[in-house]
């Protein structure tokens, strides 16, 4: 099993490496003390199916605003991504039923081979989108771009 460190961790760590004072503490020291601060954070409750649930609903109702009123920006909905993905721990079947409803939601297909679904989302003017791989467990390779005419 990879252990995988969220990038908010690493983050945190590197500002307390800056601010504190040369030797005060030594590397495990902050890495410990950066997991305690992170842990009671609650950031990592992002990984279970119910918190990816409220996340992909979310989701979907900024980008439904978005793709209703945006068709000349791509920025918003690349800070829409940055703020929502990945979706990690979904139900596959209670993420498909939030994606499609959205007004804007596109064809959803499956690639058996590789346990994927490409889920997309169009106002005719931007295309968004993303993968949801099965076996990890996750949304990747989000997108965002215009849509040829």
């Amino acid at each position: 099993m990879q252990l995988r460190v969220p990038k908010e961790l690493i983050t945190f760590e590197n500002t307390l490496m800056r601010a504190l004072p040369k030797g005060s503490l030594s590397k495990l020291g902050l890495a410990a003390a950066a997991l305690l601060v992170f842990l009671a954070n609650g950031s990592i409750a992002q990984g279970d199916s119910g918190s990816c649930i409220e996340r992909a609903s979310a989701y979907v109702a900024e980008l439904d605003q978005l793709l209703s009123k945006e068709r000349n920006w791509i920025t918003p909905y690349k800070d829409l991504e940055a703020r929502y993905a990945p979706f990690l721990d979904c139900e596959v079947d209670t993420l498909l039923e939030e994606v499609l409803k959205s007004r804007f939601s596109g064809p959803v297909t499956y690639n058996p081979r590789s346990k994927t679904f490409f889920i997309n989302f169009s106002n005719d003017d931007v295309r968004v989108g993303f993968v949801y791989e099965v076996k990890e467990r996750r949304s990747d390779y989000h997108y965002a771009l215009f849509a040829r005419k």
